[in-house]
């Protein structure tokens, strides 16, 4: 029978305790950094979502829909958060500006709209209508 012989390496402490300070400072780098990327996350999608919404609703071509009705999707769309907590979304359509304001925690953004021109979006639409007829034929 063979005989299997242990060996044991010894470390000084002193080497554990840096390690464990090393680890604990990585550690803590490590949740700061996934909490600053939930807060741009949270950040970028709320100002996309106020935009689109904002956009959808000054191009709201047959009326058939009402601000609340936009103000409610784009809330929707922006809840839950990641980080910054519940998304609220507000409109303000005039005749010659729109406004939209979205807040999420300590966040909030305002966007103003200046010189509505439906026509040029109904002729941009118009335009991919005729490019996709051509394209089907």
């Amino acid at each position: 029978m063979r005989k299997t012989t242990c060996i044991k390496k010894y470390y000084s402490a002193s080497i554990t305790v840096e390690a464990s300070i090393i680890l604990s400072v990585v550690l803590l780098s490590l949740a700061a950094f996934i909490r600053y990327a939930y807060t741009v996350h949270d950040t970028v999608t709320g100002s996309m979502i106020l935009e689109e919404t904002l956009e959808r609703a000054r191009n709201n071509v047959n009326k058939k829909k009402t601000i609340d009705s936009f103000e409610q999707e784009g809330s929707q769309m922006g809840n839950p958060r990641l980080y910054l907590g519940a998304y609220e979304l507000h409109l303000n359509l005039g005749a010659l500006t729109a406004e939209g304001d979205a807040a999420a925690g300590d966040w909030s953004l305002h966007i103003e709209r200046a010189d509505i021109h439906p026509e040029t979006f109904l002729r941009q639409q118009d335009a991919l209508k005729k490019i996709k007829d051509r394209i089907d034929d």
